[in-house]
């Protein structure tokens, strides 16, 4: 299965969701991308850090925008419900979810560590709960 993880600057949140979500389904194609992303952005540096707690390096994260070829034949799972209009303006027809199935994930872009921290335990669990419906 192709997954993208969508967010706005693909600097925090989909690569977060996207390095969580790939290691709990390992056999699949889990990557990222953000509307607004400016190419080659790193991860911001709580995001690489709140990561690494979890024992996952994203240190090697590079941003890319988001184009609409990359939702051909993939789930695009986006973190809000703007991001999930924006996906199917661009991908009519495109499999769009919310990566927490009814909720948004919170942004924690501009914020300390602690909203980071917070940001990936909720992704955390969105990840479980997805790699649970995705495998039934």
């Amino acid at each position: 299965m192709k997954i993208v993880c969508v967010c706005t600057g693909n600097t925090c949140r989909s690569p977060m969701a996207a390095a969580l979500l790939g290691r709990l389904l390992p056999g699949d194609e889990v990557t990222s991308a953000g509307l607004y992303a400016e190419d080659g952005a790193p991860a911001s540096y709580h995001a690489l850090l709140a990561m690494d707690e979890m024992g996952i390096d994203i240190s090697g994260h590079m941003a890319r925008r988001f184009r609409p070829e990359m939702g051909e034949g993939a789930l695009l799972l986006a973190m809000t419900r703007s991001h999930a209009r924006a996906l199917r303006a661009l991908c009519p027809g495109a499999k769009v979810e919310l990566f927490l199935g009814d909720e948004e994930v919170p942004d924690p872009f501009g914020r300390g560590m602690e909203a980071y921290e917070r940001t990936a335990r909720v992704l955390e669990e969105g990840a479980q709960a997805l790699a649970r419906r995705l495998r039934a």
